[in-house]
């Protein structure tokens, strides 16, 4: 895009010029601002993988830095914006993915950058050749990257792995009616493992001959014979993938179910409720994969049964909590418990008087003990680990 000084005026070329010279200063804080834009008001781009956001940070600040490169009238390096939003079509095509999302996100980056350029403006208006200039540049854009996504889309339908992947989504979803043993003959047993790309996508091609694997999203999804499972996982592992979470051996039929308990083991262990690695074995984590199953259940159910608990100082209920689950789970004496948290009995004893004030007659219900055993066993490692969520829910309904 280019601006004339025919068909705006040298004076209004140059006002633009300096204009966008001085909205350039403001580019990294305008990129993320249509970060966290597109991140509300679109579905997919919800809960961006730290990759898909770092794509879209990048993305924004070439966008922005490009269309003032048109304003100002210096001349500029390439910037490969071109390529990057072709690459961008390209991604959202080998996912399996339509454009809808990306045109809305392109929309909305589009409505927060315009905004923002007027806020910067001296004037109270800008040029309507500006206006005019940026939707031509966004509409070029999208049309980069929707070259990028046919391009791909052509190469996913010529690609002869494309039958295995398809076949990988059906048993994935439940969706597969019968054994292809011409795509893959499907074991007995098999685990299934996420693998979460951390940056380039590896090299994979001797486990996609000897497995099942699909895309979605920044994550590979394997189907292996359970009893491969060690050579895939060091397969994964040696590609350099981020991390590999894998389920434990189940049969063909429980395909959706272990594909279910990967994922929850690898979303907790991104918030710190479980142990992260480079593998993550959910065979070691049943008991969190279940008790978080159903996370409104486990919150509805913490609001319920731990309010009084929730009422606590921050503090206090930290210590409370943790000195509950202990006794919950051991059902020791106080300098058991004292040794195990590595507190004075007398601490222990003091504590378990408040724990008492809180809960009462609660304590000798066996059927409360059992439930809030579980409430505790799951809600404790996501309050270590940060989540206020549960707070934040109690305070809003008490202010009610």
């Amino acid at each position: 895009m280019t601006l004339s000084p025919s068909s705006t005026g040298s004076t209004a070329t140059d006002l633009i010029a300096a204009h966008a010279r001085r909205v350039r200063r403001a580019v990294p804080d305008i990129a993320a601002e249509i970060v966290e834009a597109v991140s509300e008001r679109v579905p997919r781009y919800a809960r961006p993988a730290p990759t898909s956001r770092s794509a879209l940070a990048e993305a924004a600040t070439a966008a922005l830095h490009r269309f003032l490169d048109a304003l100002d009238g210096a001349p500029h390096r390439d910037r490969g914006i071109e390529d990057l939003f072709r690459a961008l079509g390209r991604r959202e095509a080998r996912a399996g993915r339509s454009l809808v999302d990306f045109h809305a996100a392109l929309s909305v980056g589009t409505r927060v950058g315009w905004r923002r350029f007027q806020s910067l403006s001296d004037d109270d208006a800008t040029p309507a050749v500006v206006s005019d200039g940026l939707f031509a540049f966004v509409d070029h854009l999208a049309q980069v990257a929707e070259s990028g996504h046919s391009e791909a889309m052509r190469l996913r339908a010529a690609d002869p792995n494309r039958t295995r992947a398809a076949f990988a989504e059906q048993l994935l979803t439940g969706g597969a009616v019968e054994t292809r043993n011409d795509v893959w003959p499907v074991p007995e047993s098999v685990v299934v493992l996420v693998a979460e790309l951390g940056g380039d996508r590896p090299e994979l091609g001797e486990l996609a001959r000897r497995a099942l694997m699909v895309g979605h999203d920044d994550t590979v999804v394997v189907i292996s014979d359970a009893e491969e499972r060690d050579w895939t996982i060091s397969a994964l592992v040696g590609a350099g993938v981020q991390r590999v979470t894998t389920s434990w051996a189940v049969t063909p039929d429980a395909i959706p179910a272990a594909f279910r308990w990967a994922r929850r083991a690898s979303d907790l262990a991104q918030r710190g409720v479980i142990a992260d690695g480079p593998v993550i074995d959910c065979r070691t984590h049943r008991t969190q994969i279940w008790l978080h199953a159903e996370p409104s259940l486990r919150q509805q159910a913490a609001l319920e049964l731990l309010s009084p608990l929730l009422a606590e100082t921050p503090n206090s209920r930290e210590i409370l909590s943790e000195t509950l689950l202990v006794w919950l789970e051991t059902r020791d004496s106080a300098p058991a418990i004292a040794a195990k948290l590595g507190v004075h009995p007398q601490t222990v004893r003091y504590r378990w008087k408040r724990i008492n004030e809180l809960f009462g007659e609660d304590l000798h219900d066996p059927e409360f003990i059992v439930q809030i055993t579980m409430l505790l066993k799951a809600s404790v490692p996501l309050w270590k680990a940060g989540d206020q969520s549960d707070f934040e829910l109690f305070r809003g309904e008490d202010a009610r």
